[in-house]
């Protein structure tokens, strides 16, 4: 996009960009928004499914604060439970009755939860879920799959999306700190995502070192969904080693089902986090799982500190989310959101951009622009075929997908800059339309 069109169309966002940068380290408070082109955006409001920019501009939004707005912005529910909270408390240094009764509803909806642990992000309870684990099992190793993201904590920042460089992708893993400052001796080991002979080989070989093994049920980069031979096999095997499966569900809780991929796979996880989606748009994270494993805190072994855990307004996001999820016909309407959209895509792909893939896992779509060549007398190996990181890294077109996501932003389309949508339980089938319709502007004229 040419410096004049940002100037008038993005132009209060860029000042507001540059204002910024004098005393917020590159202007803006997370580093993944940086990649928002042609400019790094500032909102000014949002109600349901569009959001509206400090220019004006009017988008669909289907970033939705990168996963927590299941309910869409503002829900009534949720706000007039946290209006009515904030009349009463915020924070008094004690409990609140609210802590119970998020804690029965997340036990509810996740199957095999018997207790829950209470904190404020995803990261913070994925640390929990990891000091957990070693204390219960008394080892120091553990396992995570290369491409999966589960925060920005030391102790898990290895081989995340985007680190190492595509051209550094191959058959050899080794730990890869995800950033500078991250010390590369960790006790971590990376695996290949879908690869159930390199998993099973690392458990005969290391088995009596893994504390757990922790990922995402569905990646949030590429929605790689695993293959049933390798779920099956990373449970097993894992509890046979006497490790623990820890699911990363700070993305896929409450999005793909009520109860996650427990319930949409039909597997069991050991401990299960949970961040996101869990209050709505307000921060909000727990630890769910067996009562075995959490009784370490009841026994003062593992100690669970935090100024704003059970925090009584984000409660009371949580409590009145909770009760949105449960209702008749949620997470059907939701997954018609969600498939309708991907429907729409694959037909526009066909007609103007025949290497876009497209996927749909629940609430939540990928797109990318497939660049792998086509090989003489061979199927090609679109990247929807792909099966880990590596795979769909290697065919993905970064460039193309960048240049899609911008010119959806031009048209008034929110999503994530490296294809990722997310649907809430506000995008109905007017709006899903009007995407499209701008999805085939941009497609026509992509280069």
């Amino acid at each position: 996009m040419n410096e004049l069109s940002v100037g008038s169309r993005f132009g209060r966002s860029a000042a507001q960009l540059e204002r910024a940068r004098v005393h917020l380290p590159a202007g803006v408070t997370s580093s993944v928004r940086l990649a928002t082109r042609p400019v790094p955006t500032v909102f000014e409001r949002g109600s349901g499914a569009e959001l509206w920019d400090a220019d004006g501009n009017r988008y669909l939004d289907f970033v939705l604060g990168y996963g927590p707005l299941l309910l869409g912005h503002s829900p009534r529910t949720v706000v007039d439970a946290v209006t009515r909270q904030l009349n009463e408390s915020v924070l008094s240094g004690g409990q609140h009755r609210l802590e119970a009764a998020v804690a029965e509803a997340v036990v509810d909806a996740i199957p095999f939860a018997e207790s829950v642990c209470l904190s404020s992000t995803g990261s913070e309870a994925v640390a929990a879920a990891v000091r957990l684990a070693r204390a219960f099992t008394g080892r120091d190793l553990l396992v995570k799959f290369e491409g999966h993201y589960h925060g920005w904590l030391d102790g898990v920042a290895f081989n995340t999306p985007g680190r190492p460089p595509a051209e550094q992708l191959g058959d050899s893993l080794t730990a890869q700190p995800a950033t500078a400052g991250v010390l590369a001796d960790a006790p971590v080991a990376v695996l290949r995502w879908n690869d159930t002979a390199m998993f099973e080989q690392f458990i005969a070989a290391n088995g009596s070192r893994v504390a757990a093994v922790i990922f995402e049920p569905v990646p949030q980069v590429g929605l790689l969904e695993p293959e049933p031979a390798f779920l099956q096999a990373v449970t097993t095997r894992t509890r046979e080693a006497g490790g623990l499966v820890i699911f990363d569900e700070v993305v896929t809780g409450f999005r793909i089902a009520r109860g996650g991929a427990q319930e949409r796979f039909g597997v069991q996880a050991d401990l299960v986090v949970l961040a996101k989606a869990l209050a709505a748009g307000f921060p909000v994270s727990a630890v769910a799982g067996r009562r075995d494993i959490l009784s370490l805190v009841d026994s003062g072994a593992v100690t669970h500190l935090g100024t704003f855990n059970g925090h009584a307004p984000s409660l009371a996001a949580a409590n009145a989310a909770l009760a949105e999820y449960r209702a008749d016909g949620f997470y059907d309407r939701l997954e018609h959101a969600a498939a309708r959209l991907a429907t729409g895509l694959r037909k526009l792909g066909r007609q103007y951009a025949p290497e876009l893939c497209v996927r749909q896992v629940g609430g939540m779509l990928w797109t990318s622009f497939d660049s792998g060549p086509d090989q003489p007398g061979t199927t090609r190996a679109r990247a929807t075929a792909a099966r880990s990181y590596a795979d769909l890294v290697a065919r993905a077109d970064a460039g193309r997908a960048a240049r899609f996501a911008e010119g959806l932003m031009v048209a008034g389309v929110h999503i994530q800059p490296r294809g990722t949508w997310m649907l809430s339980a506000v995008h109905d089938d007017a709006l899903i339309d009007e995407a499209l319709e701008s999805a085939a502007g941009v497609l026509r004229t992509l280069d």
